[in-house]
């Protein structure tokens, strides 16, 4: 399947977007379905970015497979660059260029788990997206996904950063709407905090570094100069605060079929 640019991710995937995303883990963003893992089982990553989630899987299936699907070559050369440098390399796990958009290659009932991590929130079409996702899930599988709620809550929280919340999310009313039934969906939430000088620095400069290396995109979607500019001024600023505080509360959704 060619690249498409139709639904491609709005930042892009520059190493200054997907820096943040690589430090993202099947233990922390897969958390709640650890627990329903089979060893056998084959898992379908959809929207993998850099890998790192995708590669976390793989010790828990380790009789099983894992796959990673992204939209476009660059971001996929940064998944494989990732789990080759794991040691030991894991041999489940590959990464695949597609779109679930426009359809995915694999078959029906292809796999035992089908998951998303901060996916459905940047898709134009997410009822679409999950009547593919459950086309190709087993019977008895589930599908499961982690999903940030907006707006995002920031202390201090001056102009320029409200100016970078977007979306929202309402994943089981989606999951419902595409087929999955509301008796077989289990619903819960998390919480995702960067607080502490170090720790707020690192993330205050990377969103920072998003927008700069976004620009483009920001504009594409109706942002002015001047908006870009209170934009990282403000992001620059709350990263120096002491008091800087963030945290995002996370919908987590499993559903099985």
């Amino acid at each position: 399947m060619s690249e498409s640019n139709s639904y491609t991710y709005k930042q892009g995937h520059h190493r200054t977007v997907t820096r943040n995303h690589a430090r993202r883990t099947a233990e922390v963003e897969g958390a709640f379905i650890l627990p329903h893992l089979k060893s056998n089982f084959t898992i379908l990553d959809i929207g993998c970015g850099p890998g790192s989630i995708t590669t976390g899987f793989a010790k828990y299936v380790s009789e099983g497979t894992v796959t990673g699907v992204d939209i476009t070559d660059e971001v996929l050369e940064q998944a494989r660059e990732y789990v080759s440098s794991q040691d030991p390399k894991p041999q489940n796990v590959t990464f695949e260029l597609g779109n679930v958009l426009e359809g995915l290659k694999y078959g029906d009932a292809s796999f035992d788990v089908v998951f998303c991590n901060q996916v459905l929130l940047h898709i134009p079409e997410p009822v679409k997206a999950l009547k593919e996702m459950r086309r190709v899930l087993k019977p008895g599988g589930f599908f499961a996904c982690r999903e940030s709620d907006m707006p995002f809550r920031w202390y201090p929280y001056p102009p320029g950063i409200q100016l970078s919340d977007k979306g929202g999310s309402m994943m089981h009313v989606f999951a419902r709407e595409a087929g999955f039934e509301p008796k077989k969906m289990a619903k819960g939430a998390g919480a995702e905090v960067h607080a502490g000088e170090e720790e707020a620095r690192f993330f205050g400069l990377h969103m920072l570094g998003r927008v700069e290396g976004s620009t483009e995109q920001y504009k594409a979607l109706g942002a002015t100069d001047q908006e870009i500019d209170l934009m990282k001024r403000d992001l620059k600023a709350w990263a120096e605060d002491v008091d800087a505080w963030f945290a995002i509360l996370q919908a987590e959704l499993i559903c099985w079929k």
